[in-house]
């Protein structure tokens, strides 16, 4: 946005005001405004404009987690929150997750008042798997009351899946309830980088998959067909198969499985 003065008398000075929208920008910014003007000789000039947009809350080093580890491997990883508000107290008043099955989390009061530190550990003993979801942190800011982590967790096993998630695209939910005898198939093969292992049966959090485990070398690899038979709903599908085994140190492998419905 800009504010200008339109006339300028001879010798005189005029102001040009130039604002930036905060919503619109985020972190480090370079940006040029062009004044175009009757004077023959300086028929236009370039106002550049650079800066860097704080947040209320600031989260170092950033506001996403990767917890990436191996089966029984201690992952753990460290946020500062710190507020750039002019208040006296601030507090982190809650912490809170959709993790909650993966993951742990802590506040840790810094020695510099109004400084924070949460600490996110992985769950050690979460099977294969690759997912993600948020860590939510309420705080007394007036301006920003709750910040959003995205928290990645992987746990990497010697039982590998490839491709690691499936997913099933768009599909037309019209079309789908006419040819429910038509489903729509993916596969994946499960292999063990070293060992043996059997597949004793696999599990879906709903009913709208359903799999059939082939043998490709028993013992060693399998291909795993995945039928996707969604209800006739415009909706995005999000689910997880279980893929259990004989293996104690991996009793199970998950999947994502992901399938956005369409109208016609």
């Amino acid at each position: 946005m800009a504010q200008y003065d339109k006339v300028i008398p001879p010798g005189q000075e005029g102001t040009i005001t130039l604002e930036i929208e905060g919503k619109k920008v985020h972190g480090t910014f370079n940006k040029k405004a062009t004044v175009k003007t009757n004077d023959p000789k300086h028929p236009q000039l370039t106002i550049a404009l650079a800066g860097k947009i704080l947040s209320y809350v600031d989260i170092q080093p950033a506001s996403r987690v990767y917890l990436s580890g191996m089966y029984g491997e201690q992952v753990s990883k460290e946020l500062i929150v710190t507020s750039n508000e002019k208040i006296k107290d601030f507090k982190i008043l809650k912490l809170s997750s959709n993790l909650d099955d993966k993951i742990t989390y802590k506040v840790i009061p810094d020695s510099e008042p109004g400084k924070y530190k949460i600490k996110v550990w992985k769950n050690p003993k979460l099977p294969t798997l690759h997912t993600w979801g948020s860590l939510f942190i309420d705080t007394n800011s007036e301006h920003s009351p709750q910040k959003v982590v995205q928290v990645n967790v992987s746990t990497r096993g010697a039982i590998v899946c490839q491709p690691s998630q499936l997913n099933f695209g768009a599909f037309n939910f019209a079309r789908a309830e006419k040819d429910k005898d038509a489903p729509t198939e993916k596969s994946l093969t499960v292999f063990k980088v070293k060992g043996d292992f059997q597949i004793t049966n696999v599990e879906f959090t709903s009913s709208d998959f359903k799999a059939e485990v082939q043998p490709v070398e028993e013992g060693k690899k399998y291909k795993v067909v995945v039928s996707f038979v969604p209800e006739a709903k415009k909706k995005t599908y999000y689910d997880e198969m279980i893929i259990n085994t004989d293996d104690p140190n991996e009793p199970s492998v998950r999947v994502r499985l992901l399938a956005r419905g369409v109208g016609i």
